[in-house]
């Protein structure tokens, strides 16, 4: 395929929006279906064009900036912060050949950029000049610091296994016996995700009981969307980074690599939707404590375990 094609139509831009649609539409269904209620149903057979009619209609809305926000950070943030997320998704292999780059070093440029996103978030909230927006930055700065420890240790650890930093070669060595050693890595990289990318329980910089919408606040329309948009294709990236570095990425019998690609995807979405319907939100404090004095010991005790079984292997 030609770099725009990969870049544009898939796994780029177009394939990104569609599947943010779907899976947008999954998560109410299925968060519905836990709650015994009915979910998206009017618009569109069962409701499958509710999601593109919402983002319409945020398009639709007009631009506001109040009147003491920096203008040109506030502007800017939201288009920086997608733009950086979308990179992560040039870096993975959806199969063999459906990836925009391939480099020596997948993984370390992945999870720099992951490690970046604090404080355009930060800046989302600082900018917009008001004491919500402003608590909902300082608490996405805590969080994400806090659990970007556990990704890179959990990360490292499959590195470490696999003995490089290239997706597709990480891909190409896996098997069962490299699922069951870094099943440990695969929980802990899950859960810090979970907590990076601010899903249930772990939603606190956007308490809307007690600091509104957090950093989110201020926005609205275009820009509202493409703040949430980042932090979708985020905790997309995330879980296809954990696809590859634990599930054996497009590996699978008979059918194509990219049908087995995106159904451990979902796999890992449909845990996600129910733990979000099924558990409250936690505090900060109890996030810092979990963060600092439980999950980030074990994914260091876990990196040295996978060391001791390199050198076994070896």
């Amino acid at each position: 395929m030609e770099p725009w094609f990969k870049a544009i139509v898939f796994p780029g831009f177009l394939f990104l929006l569609i599947v943010f649609l779907l899976i947008f539409y999954l998560e109410r269904k299925i968060l519905a279906d836990v709650h015994l209620r009915t979910g998206p149903y009017y618009v569109g057979k069962w409701g499958l064009l509710q999601t593109t009619a919402d983002v319409f209609k945020l398009l639709q809305k007009e631009f506001i900036i109040q009147r003491r926000a920096n203008k040109l950070l506030y502007s800017l943030i939201p288009f920086v912060a997608f733009l950086m997320v979308t990179i992560i998704i040039a870096f993975i292999p959806f199969s063999k050949s459906s990836h925009v780059v391939s480099t020596s070093f997948d993984l370390l440029i992945v999870l720099a950029i992951v490690t970046s996103m604090p404080p355009i978030f930060f800046y989302a909230g600082w900018a917009s000049k008001s004491k919500y927006s402003f608590i909902g930055g300082l608490r996405v700065v805590n969080q994400m610091i806090s659990s970007e420890i556990p990704i890179w240790l959990s990360a490292l650890a499959a590195a470490v296994f696999y003995g490089t930093l290239n997706h597709i070669e990480i891909v190409e060595k896996s098997s069962w016996l490299s699922f069951l050693v870094l099943l440990p890595a695969f929980f802990i990289f899950t859960v810090a995700t979970l907590i990076v990318t601010d899903r249930p329980p772990f939603d606190i910089p956007e308490a809307e009981q007690e600091i509104v919408y957090g950093f989110l606040t201020e926005y609205g329309g275009f820009n509202y969307a493409l703040l949430i948009l980042s932090k979708l294709i985020e905790l997309f990236g995330l879980y296809a980074l954990a696809v590859t570095l634990f599930l054996g990425g497009f590996k699978g019998p008979f059918l194509p690599g990219i049908f087995w690609f995106l159904l451990k995807i979902l796999a890992l979405y449909f845990f996600t939707f129910v733990l979000r319907a099924s558990t409250p939100r936690i505090r900060m404090d109890q996030l810092l404590r979990f963060c600092w004095q439980i999950l980030t010991p074990f994914a260091l005790l876990n990196l040295i375990f996978i060391i001791f079984v390199k050198m076994l292997l070896s």
